[in-house]
Formats: C-alpha cells, sequence, structure tokens
C-alpha cells in the first residue's frame, strides 16, 4: 500500500510534469505544424488534414517529451522541497533520499512501459500512417488546385482544363504535359476526360477520350539534327497525375523505423529488403537504451534538486538538463555510427548508457548516504563570486 508521503512526491511531480509536458508538444507540434500547412495549402478541407497529420504524429514527440517532462518535474518539486524546508521536516522525521526516490522509481518503471508501447509499437504505425497522408495530400492537392483555364503544376506535370464540373470528377478542354526523369517530353489533349477511383495513397487516374498525345524524346549529344517525336491518335486512354519525388507509397515495413519492436527483433537475423543488418541494430538498441534509461532518471534529478544549507544558488535545473541533452546528443551520435556500421550497437550505444546508469548511481548513493563535508558554501558558488568581482572591477575601471 502507497503511504502517504509517497503519494504526496507523485502528486507533487505530476502537477509540473504534466504542464511541461503540454508545453513542450505544443512547441514541437507548432513547429511540426508549419511544414503540414505548407504541404496542404490551398487544398479544400485542409483544417481536418492538418489536424489529422498532426495527430500521427502525437506518438512520437510524446516518445521525445514525456522522460524529459518527467525529469524536469523532479528537478523542480524536490528542488522546491529542499529550499522551502519540506525535504527537512522529512528528514527528521525519519524519511532520507530512498523513502523519497522510491515512489519516484516505481513512477519511472510505469512510463518505461508507457515509453516502449509508444516507441516499439505506436510509432512505426504513426510514422506510415503520416507517410501515406502525406503521399495522399500530394495527389489530392493537385486536382484541387485545378480551375478552368489556368496551367497549374506539379513536379514536371502541367495541366490545364477548359471546363470542369462541380464535384472535380469530370473535365473538358484538358492539356497535359509532363518530362521524364531522362529527359523525354510528352503532351497530351483531349476533348474530355475523369478522374477514376483509386485508393488515397495511390497516384490519380485521370482517363482521356478522343485526344492525342504527342511524345519527343531527350535530345542527344548531336544537336543538329532535332529528336523526332511520335504522335499517336486515341479515342480512350487512361495517365496518371503525381509528384515523382515521392512516387508510389512503399509499403510498411521496408524503413527499420516503421517496424515494430517484435518486428525488429524478428529481423536481427534476416532483415527486409533495402535494410542492412546494422540498421536493426542500430534502432533496435536506440529504442532501448533511451526506454532503459527513464529510471535512472530519478537517481540523477533527486540529487542535483537537494540544495546545499545557507545558500542563495541553486544549479541542479541547469545542470541536470546540461546533463540529460549531452546524453542524449552522445546516444544520437552512437545511434548514426552504429546506423552507419561505424562501431558496433554495444560501443556506440551500451558502454554510453552504462557510463551514464555508473553516474546516476553514484550521485544517488553518494547524496543518500553520506554526510556533507560543510554546509557552507559550495567551490562553484565562490568560483562565481570570484568572477563576479572580477568583471565589477573590470567595468568599473573601463
Amino acid at each position: 500500500m502507497m503511504s502517504t508521503l509517497s503519494r504526496y512526491v507523485l502528486q507533487q511531480v505530476g502537477h509540473p510534469m504534466l504542464a511541461t509536458l503540454l508545453v513542450a508538444m505544443l512547441v514541437l507540434l507548432a513547429e511540426r505544424m508549419l511544414r503540414v500547412v505548407d504541404l496542404v495549402i490551398g487544398w479544400r478541407g485542409s483544417l481536418l488534414v492538418i489536424f489529422e497529420m498532426l495527430g500521427y504524429l502525437v506518438p512520437h514527440y510524446m516518445g521525445l517529451a514525456l522522460p524529459a517532462a518527467f525529469f524536469i518535474g523532479i528537478l523542480m518539486v524536490i528542488s522546491r522541497l529542499s529550499r522551502e524546508g519540506e525535504l527537512d521536516a522529512m528528514m527528521a522525521a525519519g524519511s532520507g533520499l530512498p523513502q523519497l526516490v522510491r515512489p519516484l522509481i516505481a513512477a519511472a518503471v510505469l512510463l518505461v512501459v508507457v515509453n516502449i508501447v509508444l516507441v516499439g509499437f505506436v510509432q512505426p504505425y504513426s510514422r506510415f500512417a503520416y507517410r501515406a497522408a502525406a503521399q495522399a495530400v500530394t495527389n489530392a492537392s493537385f486536382m484541387s488546385l485545378l480551375r478552368e483555364g489556368v496551367f497549374t503544376s506539379l513536379d514536371r506535370t502541367t495541366a490545364m482544363v477548359s471546363r470542369m464540373s462541380e464535384d472535380q470528377d469530370r473535365f473538358q478542354g484538358i492539356f497535359i504535359f509532363t518530362t521524364a526523369e531522362n529527359g523525354d517530353e510528352v503532351a497530351i489533349t483531349a476533348a474530355a476526360g475523369s478522374v477514376g477511383s483509386s485508393a488515397g495513397t495511390a497516384p490519380i487516374e485521370i482517363s482521356l477520350t478522343r485526344g492525342v498525345q504527342q511524345a519527343v524524346p531527350a535530345r542527344t549529344d548531336d544537336r543538329s539534327a532535332p529528336p523526332d517525336s511520335v504522335t499517336l491518335r486515341f479515342g480512350a486512354f487512361e495517365t496518371s497525375v503525381t509528384d515523382r519525388r515521392e512516387g508510389r507509397l512503399a509499403p510498411r515495413g521496408e524503413n527499420e523505423r516503421e517496424l515494430t519492436l517484435t518486428e525488429l527483433f524478428a529481423a536481427r537475423g534476416d532483415p527486409p529488403p533495402h535494410v542492412d543488418p546494422w540498421e536493426i541494430e542500430a534502432e533496435l538498441g536506440g529504442r532501448l537504451v533511451r526506454s532503459l534509461s527513464i529510471p535512472l532518471l530519478p537517481l540523477l534529478a533527486v540529487p542535483l534538486a537537494v540544495g546545499r544549507r545557507r545558500t542563495h544558488r541553486s544549479y541542479g535545473l541547469a545542470i541536470g538538463l546540461a546533463v540529460l541533452i549531452a546524453y542524449n546528443q552522445i546516444l544520437a551520435a552512437g545511434e548514426r555510427l552504429v546506423d552507419n556500421n561505424e562501431v558496433g550497437a554495444v560501443l556506440g550505444l551500451w558502454v554510453p548508457f552504462a557510463i551514464f546508469a555508473a553516474l546516476c548511481i553514484w550521485l544517488y548513493v553518494r547524496n543518500a548516504y553520506r554526510v556533507p563535508r560543510h554546509a557552507g558554501e559550495s567551490r562553484l558558488d565562490a568560483a562565481l563570486d570570484r568572477l563576479g568581482a572580477v568583471l565589477r572591477r573590470m567595468s568599473t575601471s573601463s
């Protein structure tokens, strides 16, 4: 049964944690919203699509923000308890740092489960859903941008229609010009056409009737002779309009970031096509290391948040954030090295994790089971005081 102290600590940590999580999600989603709006601009009903695509990004950003919000919440609460004397009262009643950290470790274990579900199973599907939505928006936005008598371009394709039905599925007087990757040019004119029904992520299929297609191959090195063109008259013709930079949507699983944890474990010995074994190791190791690092956060945050007596400064929040950011950057660099097959997963990911774990455990044991040598100003306080005095003398002398 949870004690009163444990409930109180968890309640106090929960409030700033949720506030930090909300602010972080809003900031991260606001930054991505600009790209999403730019992607779907001009498409009718794009407001709903914007929220849909941002919803697909929530699991990704939640996996980033959740551990950081938990860490910041612990730092803020423990620092306040120490500054206002509540921590002294707890210790006077016989509750030390081990009793204070125990409910935080339990909460961290619960967050590990949540984070594994997010990064291991929800994120792969949300990544694929976002990619599919972006593909569908790219296709649909081209048709929605078509206007009567106006040329509309997408990548290497330019189209214009003379007349258009209200639901935009039938056209009259159609002109389509496209350039292939090898430089071949194709121009199509037709008396009428319609948009066929297709999957949302497939290229737009257009059926044309009573028209002419003219193909002009790319110029060769011999510029003196013009290239021969081929003209074809047709009664019925089907073509597709899509952004060649995107191409057809690849199925989920061709990228290691879209594989679940169980699929990554299964793919270690038999990776999917176009995916190297070390890429599987980098993705699997990165997810596991970040999830297993969450229970270490209370061991790092509590010692940093406990302030010294008779000191007017608290550096725990700044130092803790600096350590957390540096650790995340080291893991990101190690994951890139493993992904490029420059180092193994043990050296690139698990060794930094072991060093971080040793640092957190050492800081916690040192503060929980060791009596401080003195209760006065810290060396950092004294150094900053001397630096401030030097700067003041320099400013007055100048």
